[in-house]
C-alpha cells in the first residue's frame, strides 16, 4: 500500500524533504500589492521573495488558499494515481482556511478518483484524511517528520500514522521569536487580535525588546520578552534544552529561519544547542522559513517546534 504525505506550503520543511514519494506540497497563494505569487515551498523564490518584500514596511502581503476546486483538481491529476491513502497535515485552522477548503475538496476527489484509478488499471479503493495539525511553520515539519518516520522506518500502516499523530498533536510546541516586531503586530492587527498590542509593539521598537511567542492547539501567546533577538534565542534553547534533559517523546527539534540559513547557523547559541541536542541524541533540522510564516514573523524571524514531555 502506497501511503502519501501532504503538507501546505506554509511547513517548514527542508528541501530535501519535498518532492515525489516525500512530502507533496499544496501551495499557498499570497498577494502582495497588485502582485500575487503562488508559494510551492521553492527556496530560490523564498530566499527572492524575503529581498524584495521583507525588508521594509512598505509592502502589505496577504496569505489565500486555493480554493476546493484547485486543491481536488491536483489530487485527481496526479496523487489518486501515485498513492492509495493519503494523509493531509494542515495548518492549524485557526489560522487559515486551507484545512476547511481541503476537507471541501476531499468529497470531490472521493467521489471521481474511481474513473481515474480505473483507467490507470489500479482497482484497490484510495482513502485520504484530512487532519487539521492545530499548529504552524516548525509545528507542522514536526508532525510531518514524525509521519516520514513512521510511514518509511516503522513500516506503519495509514490507521496506525494518524492515530500515533492524534495522539502526538496536543504536545506539539511552537515557538516564533522575531527580529522585527512589526510583522507579528501587523498579522496580529489584521486579525483583530491582541497578542501583539499596539504598546507591545512601541515599547519593543523603543528597548529592543523580543516577543516569543508559543503556539499549542491552536492558540498563541506570549510567553517570554526578551532583550534583543540573541536573548531571546537564548531564552528558547535554555528550556529546550530543560525538556531534553527530562526526555523527548519524538526525539526530533524542527527550526526555521527567515533568511540566509548561514546567518543563524553561526549564532553562538544555536551552535551550542544543536550540539547539545545531538549529543542526547535527538535529531534537528534547520529550514528556510515558509514565505507565509516570513509574512507573519518577518525577516530574521526564527521559529522551533517539538514535542513536549
Amino acid at each position: 500500500m502506497r501511503v502519501g504525505i501532504v503538507t501546505d506550503a506554509a511547513c517548514d520543511l527542508p528541501s530535501n524533504f519535498i518532492g515525489s514519494g516525500r512530502v507533496e506540497i499544496l501551495p499557498v497563494s499570497l498577494h502582495v500589492g497588485t502582485q500575487m505569487f503562488t508559494d510551492v515551498r521553492d527556496e530560490a523564490q523564498t530566499l527572492r521573495f524575503y529581498r524584495m518584500y521583507l525588508g521594509s514596511h512598505e509592502h502589505r502581503a496577504v496569505t489565500k488558499p486555493l480554493p476546493p476546486k484547485e486543491i481536488a483538481d491536483l489530487f485527481l491529476t496526479d496523487w489518486v494515481s501515485r498513492y492509495d491513502r493519503i494523509l493531509v497535515l494542515t495548518v492549524a485552522s485557526s489560522r487559515s482556511e486551507i484545512y476547511k477548503n481541503t476537507s471541501e475538496a476531499s468529497y470531490t476527489v472521493l467521489r471521481e478518483y474511481k474513473k481515474i484509478r480505473a483507467a490507470a488499471g489500479i482497482t484497490e479503493p484510495f482513502l485520504m484524511r484530512v487532519f487539521d495539525t492545530h499548529t504552524l511553520f516548525t509545528g507542522q515539519a514536526t508532525m510531518v517528520f514524525e509521519a516520514l518516520r513512521l510511514r518509511d522506518v516503522g513500516r506503519q500502516g495509514f490507521d496506525a500514522i494518524r492515530r500515533q499523530l492524534e495522539i502526538m498533536e496536543p504536545k506539539v510546541r511552537t515557538y516564533l521569536l522575531p527580529q522585527d516586531v512589526y510583522y507579528v503586530h501587523n498579522r496580529a492587527r489584521m486579525r483583530g487580535e491582541e497578542s501583539v498590542s499596539w504598546l507591545t509593539f512601541q515599547v519593543g521598537n523603543l528597548l529592543n525588546m523580543k516577543p516569543v511567542i508559543q503556539m499549542v492547539r491552536g492558540e498563541t501567546e506570549i510567553v517570554a520578552k526578551v532583550r534583543k533577538f540573541e536573548g531571546g534565542l537564548e531564552w528558547l534553547f535554555q528550556k529546550i534544552r530543560a525538556d531534553i534533559v527530562q526526555g523527548l517523546p519524538v526525539k526530533m527539534v524542527c527550526m526555521s529561519y527567515g533568511g540566509d540559513l548561514e546567518e543563524i547557523k553561526r549564532e553562538p547559541h544555536y551552535q551550542e544547542f544543536v550540539a547539545f541536542a545531538h549529543q542526547n541524541k535527538v535529531a534537528t533540522s534547520l529550514a528556510l522559513m515558509s514565505i507565509t510564516a516570513g509574512i507573519y514573523v518577518g525577516r530574521g524571524g526564527f521559529s522551533i517546534s517539538y514535542v513536549a514531555p
